[in-house]
C-alpha cells in the first residue's frame, strides 16, 4: 500500500474514491455482505456545509 498518493483513510481521498460508482458499489457490497448485482442504485448526498 505504499504506492498510494494519499491514504484512503483521509476524508478527501475517501470522498474522491466514492465518486466512482463501481467503487461505491464494491465498497457497499463488501461492508454489507451483499452481492454487487443486488445493489441497483447508489446516491451521494451533499455533505458540504
Amino acid at each position: 500500500m505504499t504506492d498510494f498518493l494519499m491514504k484512503p483513510k483521509i476524508d478527501f481521498a475517501f470522498k474522491e474514491i466514492m465518486m466512482n460508482e463501481q467503487a461505491r458499489i464494491g465498497f457497499l457490497s463488501a461492508v454489507l455482505g451483499l452481492d454487487p448485482a443486488d445493489i441497483r442504485e447508489t446516491k451521494i448526498l451533499n455533505t458540504n456545509l
